[in-house]
């Protein structure tokens, strides 16, 4: 405790009070909300990093509003506990150490996103993730947002204690250090923010939260990858906005590509241009529509064909290994994603000698 007003000092006294270098003031705004508000307002102007808190013992819902306008961090009602005070003071802390980290570019989001259920998402996303985690050597969150059925969390083999819903639905204790405690740990590098373990019908991804999640996400890790699975519902603009890059997954088959042709339409209507066209499980032998046919329809050319390889997509699943671990040729195609997103350049063919022996 450094110092203590027992009336509201004169906004000549704000350069005083703020030269004490706290991290924390606390406000009562019940004797007199107009002086006080003025004091939040002036405070928070002063030093953005520091923490202003008020403390009001009314249910005022136009104060609250007017105290969060002001530039208050925390409003503390009624009986104040130790828990609750504790848990404000960490905030309070994690703010004041932000300002003193070097300012980072903010992450790129890229989304994979299903023209249909079952065209392999998952296995792309997740892939995707620990292919750009060692190919850029930069850290790398993947977000399952597949809330009614996500399968992150078994396609890598983890098991998570939290999941985004925790994250969604806790709004008010969202800030990095809470974000941090619901992260999973893979042994590739790559941080998981997985999908709920339950089934539930009604789920739905909540809009109170959503751009604090993805800007403090932006702001810890280079790359966000997301696994959106099929039709994202209502919360599919709300993901969109937010992406630097859409990977819309596809397969050759005429419900995929109606699906896709749809999707890239409603793209277009909202005004992004930051798509490229995934062709999964691709076999050039078995294909009936041939790639001027499919850009005629898409109007997009595909970007990247994944071959078919059940086998080892199988394997990996079962085992909860990634894919990328073995040498095939779906993981060249992962990796040359990767590599493409980090601005590395494609990995050289190896060319092979042949000879003739007597």
């Amino acid at each position: 405790m450094v110092g203590e007003f027992r009336n509201y000092p004169a906004l000549a006294q704000l350069q005083t009070s703020t030269d004490l270098a706290c991290d924390v003031y606390v406000i009562d705004i019940d004797t007199d909300p107009h002086v006080a508000l003025d004091l939040v307002e002036g405070l928070s102007v002063q030093d953005s990093s520091v923490t202003v808190m008020v403390s009001s013992t009314k249910d005022d819902p136009d104060v609250l509003v007017r105290t969060m306008r002001a530039g208050a961090r925390e409003l503390l009602r009624h009986d104040i506990s130790a828990p609750i005070i504790a848990e404000a003071l960490i905030r309070a802390a994690a703010r004041r150490n932000e300002k003193a980290r070097p300012k980072r570019t903010s992450g790129k989001v890229i989304v994979f996103w299903g023209a249909k259920g079952g065209v392999g998402v998952t296995t792309l996303a997740s892939n995707f993730a620990v292919a750009l985690r060692g190919e850029s050597e930069r850290e790398v969150v993947l977000v399952d947002f597949d809330v009614q059925l996500g399968d992150v969390s078994v396609s890598l083999g983890i098991k998570p204690k939290f999941t985004l819903q925790d994250a969604l639905t806790d709004t008010q204790r969202l800030d990095r250090d809470f974000v941090s405690t619901l992260l999973s740990d893979h042994v590739s590098g790559v941080s998981v923010l997985s999908a709920a373990d339950e089934y539930n019908p009604s789920r739905t991804v909540p809009t109170e939260g959503f751009d604090q999640l993805f800007r403090i996400l932006r702001d810890e890790f280079p790359y966000v990858v997301v696994d959106a699975g099929p039709c994202l519902g209502a919360s599919a603009e709300a993901l969109m906005r937010v992406a630097d890059m859409i990977y819309l997954v596809a397969q050759i088959d005429v419900p995929a590509v109606r699906n896709a042709q749809r999707m890239l339409a409603y793209m277009e209507r909202i005004g992004l241009q930051r798509v490229e066209v995934i062709l999964n499980r691709f076999e050039a032998r078995k294909v009936d529509i041939d790639d001027q046919l499919l850009t005629k329809a898409l109007g997009l050319h595909p970007k990247w064909k994944v071959p078919n390889d059940f086998a080892a997509a199988r394997r990996a699943q079962n085992t909860g290994k990634p894919l990328i671990q073995e040498k095939s040729v779906v993981s060249k195609v992962i990796i040359e994603m990767a590599r493409a997103t980090s601005g590395l350049a494609p990995v050289k063919e190896k060319r092979k000698a042949f000879g003739l022996f007597g």
